[in-house]
């Protein structure tokens, strides 16, 4: 489901979608986390570990084979915010840095195929 807010309550540039299905994360180091949502500018992730505010990090997001786009993608970008959730994990705003041309159209794709699913569930369902 897309997200969409007021200019007044969101800063976005781009509208997020919310991720529904699992799609699992990865940072250098080999800590893994989930993603929550998603836009063409950064997102969402969820890790049980702490991470740091401003460091600038290299995440791989990890493809199921449904969506069709491969085993997954490298991006590099930054935690611009980070909170501790009551289960006693950490939630972040992952903002991406200079993603190339074809990091951008995956991200378009992925994002597009995220829509399509959630729209064919919920026809499904009804």
């Amino acid at each position: 489901m897309l997200e969409r807010s007021s200019a007044t309550s969101e800063r976005r540039v781009a509208t997020r979608q919310a991720v529904v299905y699992r799609l699992d994360v990865a940072l250098a180091d080999g800590s893994c986390g989930c993603l929550m949502d998603l836009s063409a500018t950064g997102m969402r992730v969820r890790f049980k570990q702490a991470l740091d505010v401003g460091s600038t990090q290299e995440m791989h997001l990890e493809f199921p084979r449904w969506l069709e786009l491969g085993a997954g993608l490298d991006v590099r970008g930054r935690f611009v915010w980070v909170r501790s959730t009551e289960q006693g994990g950490t939630e972040a705003g992952f903002a991406f840095d200079g993603l190339s041309r074809k990091e951008s159209s995956v991200l378009e794709v992925l994002l597009q195929r995220l829509v399509e699913a959630l729209a064919e569930d919920q026809v499904a369902r009804a």
